[in-house]
């Protein structure tokens, strides 16, 4: 069983491991001049009609963005 200290490390590893590898992916993506939303996407976003509510919208999209 781990320290609660090593826990805590082990957390904060991971949470700069992740932005790392966010950092890179968007790096990654500027490099290769696509957008960081793919056009497909947005086009399914904008024939869903959907209400002017971030929420929804924001829900919607990581849904499509899981999917593409």
């Amino acid at each position: 069983m781990k320290t609660p200290a090593a826990m805590a490390n082990a957390r904060k590893q991971a949470k700069r491991q992740k932005a790392q590898e966010r950092a890179q992916r968007l790096l990654n993506l500027k490099k290769q001049r696509e957008p960081l939303i793919p056009t497909k996407v947005l086009t399914r976003l904008a024939n869903l009609n959907l209400p002017p509510s971030e929420f929804v919208y924001q829900a919607c999209l990581e849904k499509l963005m899981r999917e593409a």
